[in-house]
């Protein structure tokens, strides 16, 4: 496992890299068949903000054969925001192992809960959206791989966001699946 550190608005004490290199070896020794070999990114960061209390972030994203689990928590403390992630990345890893091993086992998936999209989306006019003001402030890039929704739920429950964009690997259209507040997923299409 290869870990890179890198830390913003935060100096990168030896003890501090050794903290997070031993916790991420303990995942390592448990996990071993998993994510020997994987590239391990962390970020440490401080904000500056003195109305935030849990200011000390630490983020860790596990690269595995294009796939991504990936872990952001925040305290106090950044050694306990150190442990809150690997608490965090054993249960994510015990839950991909799990369901990769199941499906390597031949074994059916249950359906994916796909809801009528037009229910679920908000209805909003054009003059509504002008008066939302707002602006990017991040652009990510990233390649996107051929799955079926099923596979793209599991990636979504792995890197801890809202949605997920992927090639549909039954249509090779770009789709997009959502975690609803219900705890359903939703499948965006693109309309041809």
């Amino acid at each position: 496992m290869k870990i890179v550190i890198e830390g913003k608005n935060i100096h990168l004490t030896q003890a501090l890299k050794d903290y997070v290199t031993d916790k991420l070896h303990k995942l390592g020794v448990h996990y071993e068949h998993v994510i020997k070999g994987h590239d391990v990114k962390v970020k440490l960061s401080v904000l500056k903000n003195p109305r935030i209390t849990e200011n000390n972030i630490t983020e860790v994203t596990i690269f595995l054969d294009g796939k991504i689990i990936r872990s952001e928590q925040a305290s106090e403390d950044m050694y306990a925001s150190i442990d809150l992630v690997a608490n965090k990345l054993d249960r994510q890893i015990q839950k991909y192992k799990d369901k990769h091993y199941r499906s390597l086992q031949h074994k059916e998936k249950g359906p994916l809960n796909i809801p009528n999209i037009e229910e679920s989306l908000p209805h909003t006019n054009g003059s509504e959206l002008n008066k939302q003001e707002g602006k990017i402030i991040k652009s990510k890039r990233f390649k996107l791989h051929p799955m079926t929704p099923e596979d793209a739920t599991l990636h979504l429950d792995l890197i801890e966001h809202n949605f997920y964009v992927f090639i549909n690997s039954g249509t090779s259209q770009v789709n997009t699946i959502y975690l609803r507040k219900d705890g359903n997923y939703g499948l965006i299409e693109p309309v041809v």
